[in-house]
């Protein structure tokens, strides 16, 4: 399974990103194996959408959960429908989100 954790950098960590569509970049962890992948939002910058052309892409890279601060409302419809968890109210670290998320399975 794939998880999506929106987050931005803060020294030598990485922190969860209050906003979905702006975050700076996603960490993407396969639970299965454990490996991390960084890779940068291409949708940040759009003028409109951002969040419903994140949740597309990240969708098409097999994602079945994303954890962040906050997801708009056509967002989380885009990933209900996908069948994509939208997990809310995340903060801290990556590995902190990432142990609360992995505890409530």
């Amino acid at each position: 399974m794939k998880i999506a954790i929106a987050v931005r950098p803060s020294g030598d960590l990485y922190v969860v990103e209050p906003v979905f569509g702006r975050a700076d970049m996603f960490i993407l962890v396969d639970r299965d194996s454990g490996d991390r992948t960084v890779t940068a939002n291409p949708h940040r910058d759009e003028p409109e959408a951002a969040g419903k052309k994140t949740a597309d892409w990240l969708v098409r890279q097999g994602v079945k959960a994303v954890l962040c601060g906050d997801v708009g409302p056509k967002t989380r419809l885009i990933l209900g429908e996908a069948g994509v968890f939208a997990g809310v109210g995340y903060d801290g670290t990556v590995d902190d989100a990432l142990a609360r998320y992995l505890s409530s399975l």
